[in-house]
């Protein structure tokens, strides 16, 4: 339908004459009798046809022209004039007018012109339309291409990946981040790109509490931080929350009505997408297992380690990667059989699959040995993995039942991601270089592991009449004799000063002896430890006068014997391990110390278990 026409003149009886005739005709007018009344008509509604006088009071009809023309180039404006001279023709068709009309106007004239005029707009009207709906069917398209390509690809990491991409590319946003539901139905980080600050992301959120509302009604929603606005979008597939994306940072400033439409479209796909990208894995997983001992294969393995290491580069992560031999198994399948040689993997896989979560994965590597990736784990944190799984197998059933006849031999060995090696090469051939120390280890050589604490403290220490530890070249170092009286203070105060060089390392600290003082060189030097201090440090003695203290923890031991005569620091950390375990006597201190890694965590074990103190 054709938009009104406005009449601009400063003589009522043209205005009239006009308006009369153009309604005759079934034309909607607006008549103004000078140029300020017109564009103030013209800035509320906008008129396919604009006919001005040329000679009015103030602005004459060329400025309106001009003016008429700067707001749409495209406006329709024919000029009535008293001139008929061609100079004045000329004048206004230079001033972009479509026609020129001389006073007095014949009603053909007129009308012949404006039917020109309002062809030309209904034209222009129908082209722009054309090329909207164009440009809107191609967004629609270039949409629809890119929600059928979420669709199109199960790799639920490739994804991930690649929605955060889309989303921001259809929003016109810097920055994205997407948030995926775990198997505990946690919303955790899996993807971010942009101006973001990793620091700044929640890594894991909770699905419930007053963002359970939001993700339930699935529909997108803004808001605005103190950098930029945000935009948050559900992903829901058939009710179930899959994910949550965060938008922020758009080109416009502002995120339109069209980019929360189109977030809505693609996070509908994209939800399906990664549900289905899910349930793939898990069919991946599933026939990608060892029959006997449902530990998946190699292929997989490294497959997935892999996927692992390019996400710890991508996002500043870290990961740890264990391996586990069964070092006698050919010697059990020949003394017991076959049958009891399976159910000792058998076993040892059954307990290792009870202590590892979801994101974990364990993989046989070859009959006696296996694999396992530990995402979001730093050292620390694997070898007290290490330690519960040694300890899980030796309750698990049918390692029990195989190991009533002969022992088994397990070791294992960690590394970490970007520590000790940025390829899945340089972390196996690490954590093998550290299982053959343990092979080496005093804890093995001498047969610790079934010794209680304190007896163990007695076979370490030894007298001056027993015969030398043996010694490995492959081990880490360990001696026993008389030690000089003042390093069992010194070695407090070197560690306290590592602890506060690096107060975010994760380690533990027992120090023991007869009185728990608030003079100990420990206290001392962690007196000013920040109140984010990730090592953990605890004293163990009889009560005398230490207070409260912010890094300390006592553990008051009255009335123990054993306590009261000897002194010990047993430290493991991720940088280091040491032990130190000394008996005063009469002038002299006799002692042992060793930073070997297995027999330090053995005696951390056993220390733990004599004294009922919590694990790490």
């Amino acid at each position: 339908m054709a938009g009104p026409i406005l009449v601009v003149d400063d003589d009522l009886f043209f205005r009239q004459l006009a308006s009369d005739l153009l309604s005759r005709h079934g034309h909607r007018v607006v008549v103004v009798e000078n140029a300020t009344l017109a564009l103030e008509e013209a800035a509320r509604t906008p008129f396919d046809l604009v006919i001005t006088d040329v000679v009015m009071p103030g602005v004459d009809g060329f400025a309106l022209t001009a003016r008429l023309r700067e707001r749409d180039p495209d406006q329709e404006v024919i000029l009535v004039s008293q001139r008929t001279d061609l100079r004045g023709s000329e004048m206004a068709l230079r001033s972009g007018a479509a026609d020129c009309l001389t006073k007095p106007v014949e009603a053909h004239d007129m009308l012949l012109a404006v039917d020109r005029a309002l062809e030309r707009a209904s034209l222009r009207r129908e082209r722009t339309q054309l090329r909207d709906e164009n440009l809107e069917f191609a967004r629609f398209h270039n949409l629809h291409q890119r929600c059928l390509e979420l669709l199109s690809h199960p790799d639920l990491e490739w994804l991930q990946e690649r929605l955060t991409s889309e989303l921001a590319a259809i929003c016109d946003a810097q920055s994205a981040a997407l948030w995926v539901t775990d198997d505990r139905g946690d919303l955790v980080l899996r993807a971010y790109r942009g101006l973001l600050d990793r620091q700044f992301l929640a890594e894991k959120m909770s699905p419930e509490g007053p963002l359970a509302g939001r993700l339930r009604e699935a529909q997108p929603w803004s808001a605005r931080d103190e950098r930029s606005a945000v935009m948050y979008v559900p992903l829901v597939a058939s009710g179930e929350v899959v994910g949550l994306a965060q938008l922020s940072d758009p080109l416009s400033g502002d995120f339109r009505p069209e980019h929360v439409r189109d977030a809505r479209v693609l996070a509908d796909f994209a939800a399906v997408g990664l549900k289905n990208g899910r349930k793939m894995l898990a069919l991946q997983r599933l026939g990608l297992r060892d029959r006997e001992t449902a530990a998946y294969n190699l292929s997989y393995f490294t497959d997935y380690a892999s996927k692992e290491i390019y996400k710890a580069r991508r996002y500043g992560r870290t990961f740890s990667l264990l391996t586990f031999s069964i070092d006698n198994l050919p010697l059990v399948r020949v003394r017991q059989g076959a049958a009891d040689a399976k159910k000792a993997v058998r076993g040892i896989i059954k307990a290792l699959s009870k202590i590892i979560r979801d994101s974990d994965v364990i993989a046989k590597a070859s009959d006696q040995e296996f694999y396992l990736l530990l995402p979001e784990t730093d050292f620390f944190g694997a070898l007290m993995f290490v330690r519960r799984a040694v300890a899980a197998v030796r309750e698990e059933p049918e390692a029990m039942e195989v190991e009533q006849r002969l022992p088994l031999m397990l070791v294992g060995g960690a590394s970490t991601f970007p520590k000790d090696g940025e390829d899945f090469d340089e972390l196996v051939h690490r954590c093998r270089r550290r299982m053959d120390e343990r092979r080496a280890s005093l804890q093995r050589r001498l047969m610790l592991d079934g010794l209680p604490f304190w007896d163990e403290v007695d076979l370490l220490l030894g007298t001056p009449n027993s015969p030398r530890l043996p010694v490995d070249e492959r081990s880490e170092p360990s001696r026993r004799g008389k030690v000089s009286d003042v390093l069992f203070d010194e070695l407090q105060a070197e560690i306290a000063r590592e602890m506060m060089r690096d107060p975010g390392s994760r380690g533990l600290l027992y120090v023991g002896g007869p009185e728990i003082r608030t003079d100990l060189p420990i206290a001392a030097g962690l007196e000013s430890a920040p109140p984010d201090l990730s090592s953990r440090i605890y004293l163990l003695g009889r009560r005398v006068d230490l207070e409260s203290h912010p890094a300390l923890t006592p553990v008051f031991l009255e009335g123990d014997d054993r306590i009261t005569r000897h002194e010990f620091i047993l430290w493991l950390s991720e940088n280091a391990a040491y032990a130190l375990i000394q008996r005063r006597g009469h002038g002299a201190t006799w002692g042992f110390h060793t930073s070997d890694t297995a027999v330090v965590d053995g005696l951390i074990s056993k220390l733990q278990a004599e004294y009922d103190l919590q694990p790490y």
